[in-house]
């Protein structure tokens, strides 16, 4: 398939609210106007979420709403032994007064506070510093986390478009290599190596109220260099380009299609992904489904987040081989109504 690749800062949006230039980029090129987004009063979703390996534990924080419903939260659980703390506030009606930034890199701070509780996100050049304060029923709740920030990494972009002309989907994937700091949840302490990667999931959209996407990622040091991807399917109208990528040592190759080998009605059985273009060919082993249900009156989202070893390899267009080796990764499977 042909893929548009967006090359110089672009408008999202036209004043109509619709989607200008579907496509893809490996830095953030579209200039996102959330005063351009139309649509119905409640269908805006903004979120910054970011997703931190720590060994056998996985951090998950995100700031972020769907305009009638605020959420700041934090979720750590463990691979292996499936212990799970949680931390979450909810605000109702936000509506676009929380000052999401238009942009996942420019330099901002996201501050989300209430009683009892402060959640900060600072973005700078050359890092970003993600803290919690606050308490659950396990106690206090501390996080304090640095992410170092190589601003010539690329990442992945896209913007998405849906079958009604005002719906689009924003997103920008990236990988942060090193990480530093400190979780804590009660009596257990999870404190960063210096080893450790993580994730940003940056998404801006308005989008339809039944919806189901796979989406799979992960990053680690691979074959002596920095080896990530990005995968996903199933989400909006994808005929003008594909969220595929893989990542060697911060720079960014595209890929088509997935074909995508798996038994639907065992997410723990082997999946095989295999790239139309011959350039990524992976398996994932799963150990543990972070399967997770959200119902609350017309909310209704379910996610099994699958997680393993994957192994494989990945072609460069030279054709060196990355041979990809157990590296501990995701891949999700959501049905939602929201």
């Amino acid at each position: 398939m042909e893929q548009i690749h967006i090359t110089k800062s672009t408008p999202l949006l036209n004043k109509y609210g619709v989607l200008q230039k579907p496509g893809y980029a490996t830095q953030m090129l579209y200039n996102y106007n959330r005063s351009c987004v139309a649509g119905v009063p409640f269908g805006l979703k903004e979120w910054d979420f970011y997703q931190i390996s720590l060994g056998k534990w996985v951090l998950q924080m995100v700031i972020g709403h769907v305009s009638y419903m605020a959420s700041f939260s934090s979720t750590l659980f463990s691979l292996e032994t499936h212990e799970r703390y949680n931390f979450t506030r909810m605000r109702p009606l936000p509506l676009r007064s929380i000052p999401m930034s238009p942009n996942p890199n420019e330099p901002h701070t996201l501050h989300a506070n209430g009683k009892y509780f402060s959640m900060i996100f600072e973005i700078k050049e050359e890092c970003r510093v993600l803290s919690l304060n606050g308490r659950n029923n396990n106690g206090t709740v501390e996080i304090r986390l640095t992410l170092p920030h190589i601003q010539e990494d690329e990442s992945m972009v896209i913007a998405t478009p849906f079958h009604k002309p005002k719906q689009f989907y924003l997103n920008c994937k990236e990988h942060f290599y090193g990480v530093e700091g400190y979780v804590r949840f009660g009596d257990v302490t999870i404190t960063a190596t210096g080893q450790e990667t993580a994730l940003l999931d940056w998404g801006r959209g308005v989008w339809p109220y039944h919806h189901e996407w796979f989406w799979g990622c992960g990053a680690g040091y691979q074959a002596g260099g920095r080896f990530g991807f990005n995968i996903g399917w199933g989400f909006g109208d994808l005929s003008y380009a594909t969220e595929n990528m893989f990542f060697w040592n911060g720079k960014a190759y595209k890929l088509g299609t997935l074909k995508v080998i798996r038994d639907e009605k065992n997410y723990m059985a082997p999946w095989h992904f295999v790239s139309d273009d011959g350039y990524l060919d992976m398996t994932m082993t799963p150990i543990y489904d972070n399967y997770t249900q959200t119902k609350v009156a017309f909310v209704n989202n379910r996610c099994h987040q699958v997680f393993g070893y994957f192994s494989g390899r990945a072609l460069l267009p030279d054709g060196e081989v990355i041979h990809i080796k157990e590296l501990l990764a995701f891949c999700e499977h959501a049905i939602n109504h929201w």
